[in-house]
């Protein structure tokens, strides 16, 4: 074999393994996560390519809608109010970009640790700001899979 051809081998070979590593890094992403403070929850599942996803504070429901993960824009309602939201992968982390009125939130979200905890990351785009980075827990039912809100 000549060795153009084994170096080429070597870099599909890894590429395969880093897209098997992202897959199942993104499939932990899946589940419902809770935070203590601020009292927020986001809940994430997956159903033939297309990702719903729940946002809570406290007992109010912020948002509640199913969107593709190639990055097409979606039409929402967050906190009543019309919105579009496209969501991508970006390695690891989901990339969710928002856009309300003429206010723009880009937010990414990365399972760390054992699998047990959730960054989001909120970065305000337009107006600017301080970037913000909350922590949530998986919630488990009894059972001791992941719980399902009904």
């Amino acid at each position: 074999m000549n060795e153009s051809f084994l170096i080429s081998i070597v870099i599909f070979s890894a590429a395969l393994a880093a897209l098997a590593d992202d897959t199942t890094t993104r499939s932990k992403l899946i589940g419902n996560w809770n935070a203590q403070s601020p009292n927020a929850a986001w809940l994430f599942e997956e159903n033939s390519g297309v990702l719903k996803v729940v946002h809570s504070e406290g007992s109010d429901k912020v948002a509640e809608f199913e969107c593709n993960t190639v990055g097409r824009e979606c039409k929402i309602k967050d906190s009543g109010k019309p919105a579009t939201v496209s969501m991508w992968f970006s390695g690891p982390k989901l990339v969710q970009m928002e856009t309300r009125g003429s206010d723009v939130v880009k937010r990414r979200f990365c399972v760390t640790g054992a699998g047990d905890t959730l960054e989001v990351e909120i970065i305000p785009v337009v107006p600017a700001g301080k970037t913000e980075t909350l922590h949530f827990k998986r919630v488990q039912s009894a059972a001791g899979g992941t719980a399902r809100p009904d």
